[in-house]
This record gives structure tokens, C-alpha cells and sequence, in this order.
């Protein structure tokens, strides 16, 4: 009985549209609420932006706000050819350059900024010494 109860309420949760579905990628990360140092395997470091909680897969775009959306827009200014505000707004402007990036760095053009886009843009890295360098993450 168990067994045609559950196979009816799965029949009827397909038909009506109410199928499970699983949590896409930008789903799945939170929203960039900071900008923190990352530091590299060389010791270098770089300011992304993260979590709230401090983790760098997160996601943001249109109508964010923040340290968070400085650390990109300075990104896409010094590494990327935007000629940005770095004024912490993730406005227009920041999404058209993000679409940009994006498309040059075979990512989805989509003008969000997620792990993907993180990891295929390039970012101003900072030695200990001070110089920087214009690098990818992953």
C-alpha cells in the first residue's frame, strides 16, 4: 500500500508541474556580503569577495552593494580593461564590464558574478613584497 501511495503522489507531483528539481549552481552559493583576503599557495593574496560566513563561493550582481562589489569593480578596472566607478555599486555599468570579462574569458555572459566568473577572470594579485600582478585563480 506504502509503495503505490508514494508512486501516486509522485505521478501526480510530475504531472502537475511540482517535479523535483535540484538547486543550480548560483543556487546553491549565498550572497557576496564582504570582500576578504584570499591567499594563494605562493603566499600571494588577492581581495574577493565572500560570504558573510567567510566563503568565497558566493554570488552577487545587479543592485549589490559593497565592499564586495569595490574588490570586483577594481578587479575588472586594473586586470580586465573596464573603466569603472569604484564606487561599491553594482550597477549597470559593472554588469555590462562583468559581460565583458565574462565573454573574453569563455564564461557564460550572463553579467553575475559567481564561482565560475571568479575563477576565470583575473584578478590584481598582491605579492608580500607590494608589486602587483594581474592573475587567475583557478
Amino acid at each position: 500500500m506504502k509503495k503505490h501511495l508514494a508512486a501516486t503522489l509522485a505521478a501526480v507531483a510530475v504531472f502537475s508541474g511540482l517535479g523535483v528539481t535540484t538547486a543550480s549552481t548560483a543556487q546553491a552559493n549565498s550572497p557576496c556580503a564582504k570582500a576578504s583576503w584570499y591567499t594563494l599557495r605562493s603566499g600571494d593574496r588577492v581581495p574577493l569577495p565572500a560570504t558573510s560566513g567567510g566563503s568565497f563561493s558566493c554570488i552577487m550582481g545587479r543592485g549589490a552593494g559593497g565592499e564586495h562589489v569595490k574588490a570586483l569593480q577594481w578587479a575588472l578596472n586594473r586586470c580586465e580593461g573596464a573603466r569603472l566607478d569604484v564606487d561599491g555599486a553594482f550597477g549597470p555599468a559593472t554588469e555590462s564590464a562583468l559581460r565583458t570579462a565574462q565573454s573574453r574569458n569563455g564564461v557564460a555572459s550572463d553579467g553575475v558574478y559567481g564561482p565560475n566568473t571568479r575563477n576565470a577572470i583575473r584578478w590584481e594579485i598582491r605579492r608580500s613584497s607590494g608589486s602587483t600582478y594581474c592573475g587567475r585563480l583557478g
